[in-house]
């Protein structure tokens, strides 16, 4: 989503994550990001710095479920307003949502 976005630098910031269970990969004609959006109400647009969260069991067949919360730090005017979460709010509501899944 930024102007020097490539699969080099998307490598390059794959590095920064060690947990076995994340999984990164570069995505040029931004299909996954399109497929959120649709699945969050955001038809024609990409998502991106979005957190989603989903149940247990939830899976993306051919498109991606909707999920249970989410939040976003996105600025942009079609953006959700009231999921809109930076700094402390966004740390707030990350554990919030977390704890509501995992009790």
């Amino acid at each position: 989503m930024l102007a020097g976005d490539s699969e080099i630098t998307a490598e390059k910031s794959a590095g920064t994550f060690s947990d076995s269970q994340v999984r990164q990969f570069y995505d040029p004609d931004q299909h996954c990001g399109k497929a959120i959006a649709n699945s969050v109400g955001w038809q024609g647009k990409i998502a991106w710095d979005i957190y989603l969260f989903y149940a247990p069991g939830s899976e993306w067949i051919k498109s991606p479920p909707a999920p249970v919360d989410w939040m976003h730090q996105l600025k942009e005017t079609w953006a959700d307003r009231d999921r809109l979460r930076t700094g402390r709010d966004l740390v707030e509501g990350l554990e919030t949502a977390m704890s509501k899944l995992t009790g």
